[in-house]
């Protein structure tokens, strides 16, 4: 008698295949395997041939004992053993693969009433909800008799001609895409996005179709799968696991993306050849959709998509998630019950794939499912909230009550050893609060710094001209008196140079006056005279500040200063600016949250870290001012990303209408508005920086556990989403 602990006696139990199984031989190398389809509820497993054997013998006259015993005598040393039979049992008896003859009737309804309860909660899930419209095989196989050729070689040759074609002429015209396509978009793109997206989706799905029906797989199902309220189109092409050739069915779940790529490919031809207009601005649009959703959702592995089935396929695992999903229960069940855990069917490196799988799965399940709800609660206004907490209640609620019950009350197959899973939820717990409670959180706060001057001594021209000859350039070092520009103003040169002449001629009707006594004469001519001086005198002063010399010693600062070379100037036009190198300081722009930690510590000294220094080394800076309001520009370019710089940065005519903004002010502004804060340096670093340099400030000082610190962004975060969405 086989043993079993729990509630069947496996070695007296008859029982049976189910009827709606179908079994496919396939053979890698010296490896067998078989594929178990389960037509009923279109759910595929792999197992070895010691396990089809045991399996096909179960035809719910003979009892376990004697199917394990004929499959010792057909397969002899290659055989199962009786806990493997167990085992074996078991996981057919979960995965509804056999059933017994006392339970086949009870297996039946509360198989149909587990497909109800799951057909309902599909209906009533708010974030994904999958709606089949019709039977699209014979649509589909009428374009397979005209599109069927491009799933050939000639097709995959035509395919990367179009491709490296398509993406030559995007790289050759990079810069200019990113300028004038990536960096434009604005919120008015969403809706042409979306058309362009939806199209391309369904062009997507019908790729699928047609390589399934090319291979001689069927499409029974298309329907449109609704994530977020957005739709989705799908077409049902599980059939394709029928075929025998993995690469086949690889390139059933890889033709969607291929597609789009090579529309992608196109479009990028036709926006390189295209003039500015609507047809540039949708074939941008194409690359951008068919590229980055590509690659970021259907591409993933990780998410039951394209890139999960080709990544199944090609490892030659069925039902990869499943089992991934499996272990860790059987892990889960371990660490807190103490159930011994379910071995992996798969040995080897495929065992490894399969259990590491099974943790990314969890991992990245956790994150989009909270990132799907917050997006969500963004959306529809107070609808989204209302859809993103249903969203949480059925993806977390209900398997969180089933865990509940199964603790109470256990199920038909287990019943839970409650003082184990006490214990190890003690010990859970008390890491938890210890991890929470007692933990620190992270002590420093930090912020980007730029180093620039205190105050800044502005040239400004004094007289209109031509900027002639540009002595210095922007980062030298200058002295008091120093020549900085030299300026032209030809009409004032040739005035005071006309002028001198009428002078002299004054002069000399003076003296004449003055020898032959006309005493009236002479009054008159001077009085004119002393106009010309007081002219000249004015005259000479202008032309005098043609040259623009430093007020006082220090650094220039003028980026794009050569630029000035030959352009006319107005009186009063700003040239240049310097700063004195005693006069150095840090610039930083802290986050709001932080404005609390850094007012602690406004007395105190706080670190800065420079790029292009050691990184143990760490200069020493005293906060001396914390504006009281955050902005959304910055003191310095250094600042902004499109710079090189730290921090996030968009066009300001994408937020603030032109009614809004100044002329004259930045063209950029920060995605976060931000607190600046002024932090003197030591002598020795405003001797040793420069003006311009970026780095970082450090403020060791918080002292906040790690529960609080993680609540209180979360509600902060969660909060600033609320407000911008909702206005809560």
């Amino acid at each position: 008698m086989l043993a079993n602990e729990q509630t069947f006696q496996f070695g007296q139990a008859k029982l049976k295949a189910r009827d709606s199984l179908r079994f496919t031989m396939r053979q890698s190398g010296d490896d067998v395997t078989y594929l178990v389809e389960n037509e009923a509820t279109a759910k595929f497993f792999q197992i070895g041939l010691p396990q089809y054997t045991f399996l096909s013998l179960l035809d719910g006259h003979r009892t376990v004992s004697q199917a394990l015993m004929q499959t010792a005598t057909i397969l002899r040393i290659n055989a199962l053993d009786e806990q493997e039979a167990a085992n074996l049992c078991k996981w057919a008896i979960e995965s509804g693969l056999v059933e017994s003859e006392k339970s086949r009737n009870v297996s039946r309804k509360e198989h149909a009433e587990d497909m109800a309860m799951r057909q309902s909660a599909s209906l009533l899930n708010p974030i994904t909800l999958k709606m089949p419209l019709f039977n699209p095989d014979s649509l589909i196989e009428t374009m397979t008799r005209y599109l069927g050729w491009l799933v050939s070689s000639g097709g995959a040759m035509l395919w990367i001609i179009v491709m490296v074609a398509g993406f030559f002429q995007l790289m050759k015209h990079w810069d200019n895409f990113v300028l004038n396509r990536i960096n434009s978009f604005s919120s008015d793109d969403l809706l042409w996005f979306g058309v362009t997206w939806l199209v391309l989706k369904v062009l997507h799905e019908t790729a699928h179709g047609v390589a399934c029906k090319k291979f001689g797989g069927q499409v029974h199902s298309c329907g449109m799968l609704l994530l977020l309220l957005i739709p989705l189109p799908y077409v049902d092409v599980t059939s394709s696991w029928r075929f025998i050739n993995k690469w086949q069915r690889i390139l059933v779940a890889a033709a969607g993306m291929l597609v789009e790529v090579f529309i992608a490919a196109i479009a990028c031809m036709v926006w390189a050849a295209a003039e500015p207009g609507p047809l540039k601005y949708h074939a941008g649009n194409v690359i951008i959709t068919a590229t980055l959703h590509t690659l970021i959702f259907n591409a993933n592995p990780l998410m039951k998509f394209d890139g999960y089935y080709m990544l199944s396929d090609f490892l030659e695992i069925p039902n990869l998630a499943t089992r991934g999903r499996a272990y860790l229960k059987s892990v889960f069940k371990w660490l807190y019950f103490g159930t011994k855990p379910k071995p992996v069917s798969d040995v080897g490196i495929r065992g490894v794939i399969v259990k590491a799988y099974g943790f990314l799965a969890m991992a990245w399940f956790f994150s989009i499912s909270l990132g799907l709800s917050l997006a969500a609660s963004s959306m529809f206004e107070g609808f989204g909230l209302m859809i993103a907490v249903m969203g949480m209640v059925l993806w977390f609620g209900i398997p969180i009550i089933k865990f509940i019950k199964f603790v109470l009350v256990g199920s038909k197959t287990e019943k839970p050893n409650r003082l184990w899973f006490a214990t190890a939820m003690t010990i859970t717990c008390t890491a938890l609060g210890a991890f929470l409670f007692v933990c620190p959180s992270p002590s420093v706060v930090s912020a980007p710094i730029v180093i620039d001057f205190e105050e800044l001594s502005i040239v400004r021209t004094e007289a209109a001209g031509f900027a002639k000859t540009i002595h210095v350039v922007d980062g030298q070092t200058v002295e008091a008196g120093q020549l900085l520009m030299t300026m032209e103003n030809r009409e004032l040169t040739s005035e005071l140079e006309s002028l001198w002449v009428d002078v002299e001629i004054g002069e000399l009707r003076c003296k004449t006056f003055h020898t032959t006594g006309d005493i009236a004469a002479l009054k008159l001519e001077r009085s004119s005279l002393q106009s010309m001086y007081d002219r000249e005198a004015e005259l000479t002063a202008l032309v005098k500040k043609l040259e623009i010399i430093a007020p006082q010693a220090g650094v220039v600062m003028a980026s794009g200063l050569s630029a000035k070379e030959n352009t006319y100037l107005q009186p009063g036009d700003e040239v240049l600016s310097i700063g004195m190198t005693d006069q150095l300081q840090a610039v930083a722009l802290t986050r709001q949250q932080d404005v609390e930690w850094i007012e602690k510590t406004q007395s105190q000294n706080v670190q800065l870290f420079v790029w292009g220094q050691d990184e143990q080394q760490l200069s020493p800076g005293k906060i001396q001012r914390v504006f009281p309001r955050a902005r959304d520009d910055f003191p310095h370019e250094a600042f902004a990303a499109s710079n090189g710089g730290p921090l996030a940065v968009v066009p300001r005519n994408q937020v603030e209408s032109s009614a809004d903004s100044d002329e004259d002010e930045q063209s950029l502004m920060l995605t976060e508005p931000r607190v600046q804060v002024e932090i003197a340096l030591s002598d020795e670093d405003r001797q040793r920086l420069l003006p311009g340099q970026s780095g970082t400030m450090l403020i060791r000082s918080r002292d906040e556990k790690m529960g609080p610190y993680l609540a209180s962004n979360f509600l902060r975060f969660i909060r600033k989403n609320s407000f911008r969405s909702h206005g809560l």
